[in-house]
């Protein structure tokens, strides 16, 4: 893609978008135009893969040409790609070659099939063990207090989805008394310091 997107925000006003960098107002008001456009991110996309030599200059995709030449600096953008060596890609899952459209941006060398694959993969392992967990936590009637040690019934526990069958360790009686003490000892160290 050698031309910007067609359709922007900034096609009816190019003075605006090439602003004097050291005028604030006049940038922040090429950026809300960029941000506001219906073609942003593909704009951003166009101007990211464009090499520095080819860069046009002013405020495109809400970046400034200097915020632009950061990212291409730092590596934040895929390098372009001349068109005569994006002809197929091989996933280094799969190791299939595909298209370089098969493959979503900055995928690491897994094709779109491959990353849909292991995402659907780990929902239905992850699934069954959420139900494990819901399972266990209606079996159990009984439980020992991590404080008294005494074993009590479920309902005397409060509920807490941290802990593996869904109660707290310590009994609501046993909660009661750790919060008073300290409340206690709160009000004792703010008597201490004057208040």
């Amino acid at each position: 893609m050698t031309a910007p997107p067609a359709g922007g925000a900034c096609v009816a006003r190019p003075d605006l978008m090439n602003p004097n960098p050291g005028d604030a107002l006049a940038v922040d008001t090429a950026v809300e135009t960029c941000l506001s456009c219906p073609v942003y991110v593909r704009c951003l996309d166009w101007v990211e893969r464009l090499p520095a030599d080819r860069d046009p200059g002013g405020v495109v995709a809400a970046l400034t040409e200097a915020e632009r030449a950061t990212r291409r600096s730092s590596r934040l953008v895929a390098p372009a790609v001349p068109a005569a060596t994006a002809r197929s890609r091989t996933c280094t899952r799969c190791e299939q070659p595909k298209s370089p459209e098969e493959f979503y941006p900055y995928s690491h060398g897994w094709c779109c099939d491959c990353y849909r694959a292991k995402a659907l993969d780990r929902y239905h392992r992850l699934k069954p063990a959420a139900k494990r967990r819901e399972g266990k936590a209606q079996t159990r009637t009984e439980k020992p207090c991590s404080d008294c040690k005494k074993t009590k019934p479920i309902e005397d526990f409060a509920r807490n989805r941290a802990h593996r069958d869904g109660r707290d360790n310590l009994c609501k009686p046993c909660q009661k008394t750790r919060r008073q003490a300290r409340a206690a000892e709160a009000r004792a160290e703010m008597a201490g310091c004057g208040r």
